[in-house]
């Protein structure tokens, strides 16, 4: 038995070389009808539509958009920036040139100039309409958002040429509609300068006069700030520096006058300290530094030394009451006297001196805090008076900008200058351009090629039946016996079903020499090689469901081995829907089942088929428990009782996806061919048939591909490789299998 298939969890079949473009290709020539129809479909529609589409014109204008318009007067800046900036800035500029071309603004003018409004025809309106109706209309119809909707901008690639295309059923006014706008939205660009440039003149003019009142108000006030304080005569730069020279001259002499004061202090202070150690002896106040200093002191003091001097000598010659002696002692005590009015005339000196220098410091001290509050006085004043001036300045330098720029911006108005302009003006249209028919067409042509295609592959790609050799062999795991081609109904069997029916089970009979005899009999050929060294007896022709061609393959191959010489009993063994019996014109009441309850012998059940060799078997009369009848050993022994008298014999069974009749019988039989219809017999049910089949270990021959379209490229590739070889137009192939020994009868 074969191994088992590789299959995918979903049960379907795998395909380990990927896509099958045969498999495709054959689909497509099988649904080439489809093809054709989508094809027929698609092309027809779409030259349907393309012929009943008014014809409408393109008519193409040409401007530069330039980043600044032409400089005539150097230095004048324009109130509008017509591009300048950097590379964003530019792009949005032309970006935004682009939507206003397509603005209903310019659209507004174009159909005020070219009256469009009242154009019936652009307005696609009946003119032979009644006045109220044709009112109606046209308030139904927007012409500004058809020429909007008309318009296609169209920039040209690195560079600044823009084209303006205008489409329209009549060739000359899509020219005049194109050249319309194009004038209209140069037009609309210098305008829109010399609106803005006419808004800031007036604009500036105001202000002008606001800013003239606020410069004379800002005048007064400082000139008033400088009378009122005396800033008219003397600058106030002036007065700072007299008081801060005034600061510096007051602050050198407190200086002066404080170190002044502290060194008198300081001999103040040794004085009083010396006098409190002499305790009133005043010679001993010569240490004083002034005292010492005094020349009178000095002189008085050399005269008191002489004196002393001279009477030392006197003393030496005479008694002290010597009256010159007497007379140098009174000069003596009053020279003493003097020293003594001298030393105090200096020690009142030093006092006085003393307080004079405090009292000079803190004189100054006091006017150089008068000084500095006067400074105080002059630094706020030039807060006050620099707040005005700057206000004042200000003032006058809006003033003067604001004059500058209305000069500017009047003389800008008198300019037309502008930065876009024509370069080419639209030319009358010679053909239309769209619909284009032949694009139209080709393209239909192309599409309904590729949806017919398209669609034929979707439905061989959703098609899960099994069609081809692959899907027998690598699908199933099962070696592929052969096919059986499309049988060809009768002529004339329009409306006789039944006998339509009979005329494709015998069709092997009736026409040895066909392709179906031929498929046939390659069958049977393969059925005798498939088991060489244990040739069947008992065959179980089976199927996965009904309506797949089992009963008509189990006949035919009947009827090849029965030409071939063997002796052939073909046994209806589907006891629930028998029709072996209707095909070959025998009565059904005695047969299979009448057979194993020994109701009948066989002699009595099997009846001639009118074919040498071949006899039939019926099913007989149907039992209420087949399954339970097939399992009997009755059924065995019927088998082995027709197995003694015939050469082969080949059980038609009921299929094997509805009911276990076929699994049992399959038990009893030798082997089992699956037959499989290609194009129905879905995959997985054909797997599961197959793998029922093994569970119960029957001996599975292989499948024959059934109802195969020869015409297909399957169907050719498999029949013109495996049965070409017999001359089918010159003659009945030869006696025997095709060429193959006959194995012998048992």
């Amino acid at each position: 038995m074969a191994d088992a298939p590789d299959t995918r969890p979903d049960g379907g079949l795998s395909d380990p070389s990927g896509i099958d473009f045969h498999r495709l290709y054959a689909a497509l020539l099988r649904r080439m009808w489809l093809v054709a129809l989508v094809f027929a479909i698609v092309v027809g529609g779409v030259a349907f539509w393309t012929f009943r589409q008014v014809r409408y014109y393109k008519a193409e204008t040409s401007i530069v958009i330039d980043l600044n318009p032409p400089q005539v007067l150097k230095g004048v800046s324009e109130v509008v920036n017509l591009g300048e900036g950097n590379f964003w800035s530019t792009k949005e500029y032309f970006e935004t040139q682009y939507r206003i071309i397509k603005s209903r603004a310019v659209a507004e003018k174009v159909v005020a100039r070219l009256g469009l409004d009242r154009d019936y025809e652009f307005l696609h309106v009946d003119p032979s309409l009644d006045p109220a109706t044709r009112a109606l209309a046209l308030r139904n119809v927007d012409p500004v958002q058809m020429v909007v909707d008309a318009i296609t901008v169209v920039p040209v690639r690195d560079s600044r040429v823009v084209q303006i295309a205008v489409e329209d059923t009549n060739p000359q006014r899509a020219a005049d509609l194109a050249n319309a706008v194009a004038e209209e939205f140069t037009e609309q660009n210098v305008d829109r300068k010399l609106d803005a440039t006419h808004g800031a003149s007036l604009w500036l003019a105001g202000q002008l006069t606001q800013m003239k009142s606020r410069l004379e108000t800002s005048e007064k006030a400082l000139y008033q700030f400088k009378a009122d304080h005396d800033v008219l005569s003397t600058s106030l730069e002036a007065r700072q520096n007299i008081a801060s020279e005034k600061l510096i001259a007051i602050s050198d002499a407190l200086t002066k006058t404080a170190l002044r004061r502290v060194e008198l202090e300081s001999r103040r202070q040794n004085l009083q300290e010396l006098l409190v150690a002499t305790k009133g002896e005043q010679f001993k106040a010569e240490s004083f530094k002034p005292v010492a200093d005094s020349a009178l002191i000095n002189e008085l003091k050399r005269e008191y030394v002489r004196l002393e001097s001279e009477r030392a000598e006197l003393s030496e010659r005479y008694k002290p009451d010597y009256p010159k002696v007497l007379a140098l002692d009174d000069r003596i005590a009053k020279v003493r006297d003097d020293i003594s009015h001298a030393i105090q005339n200096v020690l009142d000196a030093s006092e006085s001196e003393y307080k004079q220098a405090a009292d000079g410091e803190r004189k100054l001290r006091a006017l150089l805090e008068e000084s500095k509050q006067e400074a105080l006085a002059v630094n706020k004043l030039e807060v006050d008076y620099e707040r005005l001036k700057r206000e004042k300045d200000q003032n006058q330098q809006m003033y003067d900008l604001m004059v500058k720029r209305q000069k500017e911006v009047d003389v800008a108005g008198l300019l037309r200058t502008n930065n876009i302009r024509l370069l080419d003006a639209a030319l009358l249209p010679k053909s239309p351009s769209r619909p284009n028919r032949a694009q139209n067409l080709l393209v239909a042509v192309l599409l309904g090629l590729l949806l017919g295609g398209g669609l034929v592959v979707l439905l061989e790609i959703f098609d899960n039946t099994v069609k081809s050799q692959d899907d027998v062999e690598k699908g199933l795991g099962l070696p592929l016996l052969g096919i059986l081609p499309s049988i060809p109904s009768p002529a004339g069997a329009a409306g006789a079903a039944a006998e339509e029916v009979v005329k494709r089970d015998l069709y092997v009979n009736q026409s040895p020499n066909s392709a179906v005899s031929e498929c046939a009999r390659s069958i049977r050929t393969s059925l005798l090689f498939s088991s060489p060294d244990r040739p069947f007896k008992v065959l179980l022709v089976a199927s996965t469901g009904p309506r797949e061609g089992k009963t008509t393959a189990a006949i035919n191959i009947g009827i090849t081995m029965a030409q071939s010489g063997s002796r052939v009993l073909i046994v209806d063994g589907d006891l629930r829907r028998p029709r072996l019996h209707r095909t070959f014109g025998v009565p059904s009441g005695k047969g299979l089942s009448t057979l194993i309850l020994g109701e009948t012998a066989i002699e009595e059940s099997v009846k001639s088929t009118g074919i040498e060799r071949l006899h039939l078997l019926p099913a007989g009369p149907v039992p209420p428990n087949p399954a339970e009848l097939l399992q009997s050993e009755r059924y065995a022994e019927a088998l082995a009782a027709l197995g003694e008298r015939y050469d082969r014999i080949i059980i038609d069974s009921p299929p094997v996806g509805v009911v276990t009749d076929a699994l049992v019988m399959s038990t009893r039989a030798d082997g089992v061919m699956m037959v499989l219809r290609s194009g129905v017999t879905p995959k997985k049910a054909a797997y599961r048939g197959r793998r029922a089949l093994a569970d119960l270990k029957a001996h599975i021959y292989g499948a024959v591909l059934n109802d195969v379209d020869l015409g297909s490229r399957a169907g050719q590739y498999y029949y013109y490789y495996r049965y070409g070889y017999y001359p089918t137009e010159y003659g009945a192939p030869p006696k025997g299998d095709g060429g193959v020994q006959q194995q012998p009868s048992t």
